[in-house]
């Protein structure tokens, strides 16, 4: 994410939390980032300095007056003025960030050989819980080099506790 992105998306935020309107933003974010990623072309459009600025906006005007928040439309046009749009992504996911901190949400990838069973999920969201005081959002996927275990990425930070990871570390401790 790109230092624009973080202070354009955390801007927005800040908007959004002042009006009381945080999710409604968030959702038209969504719709936006999604779009312009389905169709870059409109996106590229949107930048191509052959047309004329107002040309521009009038054009994000038409396609989303009626479907986004007019805050959302009008950072959108200010990153249009700005050539800015391809940052969307990004502020989108600072805003998230954002989002998820003041909410005490705890995004969690579960990368594991096979798939979870819904006990296995809930007694791993329990542990993380208690261990971070956070609610956990847990992603799971599968990663069929890991040979058993669970490897665990969020905020920043790994916990390996696969085998792989287990036979590295015991590697380690012999060879130093």
């Amino acid at each position: 994410m790109t230092a624009a992105a973080k202070e354009y998306g955390g801007a927005l935020f800040d908007l959004a939390r002042e009006e009381d309107l945080l999710d409604r933003v968030y959702d038209d974010m969504q719709t936006v980032a999604a779009l312009f990623e389905q169709n870059p072309a409109y996106r590229r459009l949107l930048e191509d300095p052959a047309l004329h600025k107002a040309e521009r906006l009038d054009l994000l005007d038409q396609a989303f007056r009626e479907g986004v928040h007019p805050y959302v439309l009008n950072f959108l046009k200010l990153l249009c003025e700005r050539g800015g749009l391809g940052e969307v992504p990004g502020c989108l996911t600072r805003y998230r960030e954002l989002l998820y901190e003041v909410r005490g949400i705890l995004p969690v990838t579960a990368v594991t050989a096979a798939p979870l069973t819904d006990a296995q999920k809930q007694a791993l969201c329990g542990r993380l819980q208690a261990m971070t005081g956070k609610t956990v959002q847990l992603d799971c996927r599968i990663d069929t080099a890991v040979l058993g275990g669970v490897r665990l990425h969020y905020a920043g930070r790994e916990l390996d506790g696969t085998v792989q990871g287990q036979l590295t570390r015991l590697r380690e401790l012999l060879t130093t």
